[in-house]
C-alpha cells in the first residue's frame, strides 16, 4: 500500500497493543454494522469507498511527545486521508474513552 496519512494525538493513552486490538475489533464490527454505515453516510463518509471489509488499516505507535501516532494505510493518499477522517469520526471516542 502506497498511501499513508498520519495523525498525532497528544497525551497519555495507555497500552498501544491494547488500543490496536480494540481498534481491530471496532473495524470488524463496523464492517457488518448497517446502522454504523448509515451513521457514517450522515457524517459525509462513503462506507463503500472506504472498503470497510478490507484489512484493518490503522497502525499505532508512541509519539515522541508521549502521545499516540496513528497511521492510516491505503492504496493511495486520498483514501488514507479518508480513513483518517473515519478514525476521527468513528474510532477516536470509542478507543480513547
Amino acid at each position: 500500500m502506497d498511501g499513508r496519512a498520519e495523525l498525532l494525538i497528544a497525551g497519555e493513552h495507555g497500552d498501544i497493543q491494547q488500543i490496536a486490538a480494540r481498534s481491530a475489533g471496532i473495524w470488524v464490527g463496523l464492517s457488518i454494522d448497517d446502522a454504523a454505515h448509515a451513521a457514517l453516510r450522515r457524517d459525509g463518509l462513503d462506507p463503500a469507498r472506504l472498503r470497510l471489509t478490507g484489512l484493518h488499516p490503522f497502525e499505532y505507535s508512541g509519539a515522541a511527545d508521549g502521545g499516540l501516532q496513528v497511521v492510516a494505510c491505503a492504496n493511495d493518499n486520498e483514501t488514507a486521508e479518508a480513513l483518517l477522517d473515519l478514525f476521527r469520526i468513528y474510532f477516536l471516542r470509542r478507543l480513547l474513552a
